[in-house]
């Protein structure tokens, strides 16, 4: 059970950063993208299961092709409803602002 709110709530975090990143008015560098790769790779090794994991990878594929924010985003979105639909039935994810 630490392990998924481990997970959960790194997810929330990375999710928070990647959408400021994504709504940023200047272009922050290679600086974020290194940051959001270590994130990555952290949360990757907190996933509870296989198929989670995959769901990290899936992300850090589309920061490692250089697509946008975005697409970052949109893959750790799909991975927070694969986490959600993981969780035991009456569980929700924790809040991205813990």
């Amino acid at each position: 059970m630490k392990r998924q709110s481990e997970f959960g709530n790194r997810l929330g975090r990375l999710i928070t950063r990647v959408e400021a990143w994504s709504y940023a008015d200047a272009d922050p560098g290679a600086g974020v993208a290194q940051e959001v790769a270590r994130e990555l790779k952290r949360l990757a090794v907190v996933a509870p299961g296989a198929r989670l994991r995959a769901g990290v990878k899936r992300a850090q594929d589309a920061l490692d092709d250089g697509l946008s924010a975005e697409t970052v985003a949109a893959a750790l979105y799909r991975l927070r409803a694969e986490f959600a639909a993981e969780l035991p039935q009456g569980s929700a994810p924790p809040s991205p602002s813990r």
